[in-house]
């Protein structure tokens, strides 16, 4: 079975789960009230961690032997993504700047210091993994991941960005008699950085890094003033509704089309590489197609939640964490990647996708709620300082209040849980099964099938090893061992037998073998891993090289039989 089919269906059921038509003639009023805005950016949020998982699987500047295919449709979606949170940031302003008395009073405070607040607290938890990990920095490296102006979190630009747009909004609003000049003067602030971007080449140390910095941006001003002109806006597009539904839908698929032709063609934000003079047009021309692409995206998202009102539990719980999630699952995308970083390594590879993304968001949820536990502390302890005595007692007494209604939900969430455990439990361990238990005894990697000869049965296996053990009489082979990550720091990633014949320093008598199948492998004779000789076959696949090996210890096996039941099983390779 494919899991990957399995994902799929259970991110529809996710999505979808409690969501209500709003039935023929009738509409969703709420489409754009908070409750409903926070439902689709949990929604966002989860498909900005699948883009950043899919970038560590399938994205094509990786090397062969570690593509794995099945998030591939996230690849390219990031910045429609973010641009949905960027127009939900501008519609929540002007919405919060409407209905709010003296909204911009304690703006800062409210709405601009908790996210610096989370970014500098992802910098110093990223340079702390980044240390442990193994990646070598001296003091000023350290110091300049601490200050935030290098990036230790490399997936935190949108917590440096929205701090100054939000500054804008305040200044903006705080300085122009009327709304309509406001708006104007964030739209002329919106190109300006837009310019400022398309000036910087794509660089690895300081903000600004590339195009992601900017090709979405365009959406938190028209989040303002589609929330401005609300009302006029959902009347012009109830009239003819489907039309627009099928037209916003379609344009998403034609626009991207456009700027992939725009960047074939060399005109797109990799004119680093081009013609000086044609640099910032170029890089400019392809943003706007990029704005285009997300505001056909953003319309036909809200297109829908005129007539499907979302929501459950699971999506206004992800909603009310969307800051915090963007923070900190890229933390596990990467212990959990290929590498940590490109400059670590990783606590545990993970190479199938769907295992994979279960174990991201496993951790990634649990470590956001503590994350958002850790801030919402912080920001609670600043705001005391700055308290008088009689604020701070009337501040206990709505936090005894505020705790004993959370001690009631939490006692009514328990007695679910204490309801839904065993089944939940039952059917995790069937799904675990089903996804850990061995299937017979071959096993396949990029293609190529591995059958073990007559007399050995599995002993061990994982998602990307196995070990095949001597039952049978009358022989005395060793163990066969199938490495598909190939553990060990030799021969990861190589794409053939060649690089590993041109590369290897850690072998003797190396050669390029072929089967009768045209298997095509490297093999030779290594110590690495043991006092005595091991041999070991790296056999070419259509996702890199895999490692079969034997150990050929005397003491305990006959050398000739080791060497007769390598070959055999070398000369069984087969493609599946």
């Amino acid at each position: 079975m494919d899991w990957m089919y399995l994902f799929y269906f259970s991110l529809a059921l996710l999505i979808f789960f409690g969501a209500r038509s709003a039935g023929k003639g009738a509409w969703n009023e709420e489409y754009t009230s908070l409750k409903q805005t926070r439902a689709l950016q949990g929604i966002t949020a989860l498909g900005i961690a699948l883009h950043h998982m899919a970038q560590k699987t399938c994205a094509p500047w990786l090397p062969r032997g570690l593509i794995v295919n099945g998030l591939n449709v996230f690849l390219s979606m990031g910045y429609m993504l973010v641009a949905v949170f960027l127009f939900c940031s501008g519609l929540g302003l002007y919405k919060s700047y409407k209905t709010k008395p003296d909204y911009l009073k304690g703006f800062f405070r409210r709405r601009i210091l908790p996210v610096v607040v989370a970014f500098y607290l992802s910098e110093w938890l990223y340079t702390a993994i980044r240390l442990l990990s193994g990646e070598r920095m001296d003091l000023t490296k350290v110091l300049w991941y601490l200050s935030g102006l290098h990036m230790a979190n490399v997936n935190s630009w949108y917590a440096i960005v929205i701090p100054f747009f939000y500054l804008a909004f305040w200044a903006a609003f705080r300085f122009c008699k009327k709304e309509g000049p406001a708006i104007f003067w964030i739209f002329l602030f919106t190109l300006a950085y837009t310019v400022l971007g398309s000036l910087i080449d794509h660089q690895d140390d300081w903000w600004m890094r590339g195009e992601w910095w900017y090709n979405s941006i365009i959406l938190f001003p028209l989040g303002l003033l589609f929330a401005k002109y609300e009302e006029k806006i959902t009347r012009f597009f109830r009239k003819g509704y489907w039309i627009w539904l099928i037209l916003s839908f379609a344009a998403i698929f034609a626009l991207y089309q456009l700027t992939q032709y725009m960047q074939a063609n060399g005109i797109g934000y990799y004119g680093e590489w081009g013609i000086n003079m044609l640099k910032v047009p170029h890089r400019l021309m392809s943003a706007a197609s990029e704005w285009l692409v997300s505001v056909a995206y953003v319309l036909f998202c809200f297109l829908l939640m005129m007539k499907v009102k979302l929501g459950n539990r699971a999506l206004a719980g992800l909603g009310a964490i969307t800051l915090e999630f963007y923070l900190i699952h890229g933390l596990f995308v990467d212990l959990f990647g290929y590498s940590f970083l490109d400059s670590g390594k990783s606590i545990l590879y993970i190479k199938s996708v769907p295992l994979y993304i279960a174990a991201v968001l496993a951790a990634s949820i649990p470590a956001s709620l503590l994350f958002r536990f850790l801030r919402k502390n912080i920001l609670r302890w600043m705001n005391e300082l700055r308290m008088s005595g009689d604020e701070k007692a009337a501040l206990k007494r709505k936090r005894l209040k505020e705790s004993r209604a959370r001690k009631e939900a939490v006692a009514s969430r328990t007695r679910i849980i204490r309801r839904l455990f065993f089944p939940l439990l039952f059917v995790l361990m069937i799904v675990g099964m089903f996804l850990l238990r061995p299937n017979g005894l071959d096993r396949t990697y990029g293609h190529i099938r591995v059958t073990p000869p007559e007399g050995y049965t599995l002993s061990f296996s994982d998602s990307r090893y196995a070990t095949w053990k001597f039952t049978g009489e009358g022989k005395k082979p060793g163990n066969i061992v199938f490495d598909g990550g190939i553990r060990g720091e030799h021969a990861q990633g190589f794409a053939s037998a060649e690089a590993v014949l041109r590369d290897c320093d850690w072998m003797t008598e190396l050669e390029i073998y072929t089967n009768p199948q045209g298997i095509r492998m490297a093999r030779g004779y290594s110590t690495e891993f043991s006092d005595y000789r091991e041999r070991r076959y790296y056999v070419e696949s259509d996702d890199g090289v895999f490692l079969l090996s034997m150990i050929e210890d005397p003491r305990y096996f006959n050398e000739e039989d080791c060497e007769e039941v390598m070959q055999q099983t070398a000369d069984t390779l087969r493609r599946k």
